[in-house]
């Protein structure tokens, strides 16, 4: 009996590398008006930050369906396997609620081969911990050791991101039409950093090359003298604007992999394009 890992799209690793390990995505809804795309999946990240600037109604976002989770619950424990199931935090999102009922619909025994854990971040951090547990699912740990492991690291998950802009998060109505005015105007980079199921302003940055050495100090911070240590690179629509960082890292930390992880459209519907930041895991182990 296997354990199968899976994931809503804020979750998710790059796609190769959630091929790789056999992890399933169900992808979150982006609406443009009518219109209805699947995050990451359907509508690939690319294309939908060369089409927000375009609309004058920014994109809103729905959690997937309890019937798409039941769907790929049913044909894991068709085969014989069980199944961990990773969501974005249920702060922010309603996609641990549909899992959980897609759960739930299932009688006691076969909804106890479906452990569903709300990751308490979103984006390359909590990417992070699903290709934990899809790493550990392949060296044949049980269902139970990884859901503890997967609940006893968010502690340690962190995202660290640079705004480009505040418009979009200003027209979501995240923050004050003033204060975005005036970060824009003063070409101000916001820092926000989210864990434990919180988004805080880390800082402010005055452009990039500051918001990159405040993310990376952040980083070392956290991470000295840690032994477990995971790291992802994640960009809107901006790949050569996180070169920076993976430069650093490789300086500072060759045996550190950074996978470089879409900042998909379900979360780029509020921030906009041009973000650049890093998720990371530390903790002993």
């Amino acid at each position: 009996m296997a354990v199968r890992v899976v994931c809503d799209s804020v979750c998710a690793p790059s796609l190769p590398k959630a091929e790789k390990l056999g992890i399933t995505i169900v992808p979150i809804n982006i609406h443009f008006g009518k219109e209805v795309h699947k995050d990451l999946l359907g509508l690939p990240p690319e294309d939908f930050y060369k089409r927000l600037p375009t609309v004058k109604e920014l994109p809103t976002t729905s959690a997937p369906s309890p019937e798409r989770f039941k769907k790929v619950f049913k044909e894991i424990l068709a085969a014989g396997d069980e199944c961990i199931c990773l969501t974005m935090t249920g702060k922010l999102s309603l996609t641990h609620q549909t899992a959980s009922k897609a759960r739930d619909a299932f009688k006691k025994e076969e909804a106890a081969r479906i452990r569903v854990v709300d990751t308490m971040v979103a984006g390359a951090a909590a990417s992070l911990l699903t290709v934990h547990a899809a790493e550990m699912a392949r060296t044949g740990e049980s269902l139970a050791v990884i859901t503890e492991q997967v609940e006893e690291l968010r502690a340690g998950t962190k995202l660290v991101v640079m705004f480009d802009t505040l418009k979009y998060i200003e027209k979501s109505g995240k923050v004050g039409k003033v204060a975005a005015v005036a970060g824009n105007l003063f070409r101000v980079k916001p820092l926000i950093v989210f864990r434990q199921s919180k988004p805080d302003f880390f800082g402010r940055a005055r452009g990039q090359k500051q918001a990159v050495r405040m993310i990376l100090d952040e980083f070392e911070k956290d991470t000295a003298g840690k032994s477990f240590v995971r790291l992802a690179v994640t960009h809107a629509n901006a790949r050569a604007n996180v070169q920076p960082f993976i430069d650093a890292f490789k300086e500072k930390h060759p045996a550190i992999e950074a996978d470089i992880v879409p900042f998909t459209s379900a979360m780029g519907s509020h921030a906009g394009p041009g973000v650049i930041g890093i998720g990371y895991i530390h903790a002993d182990l």
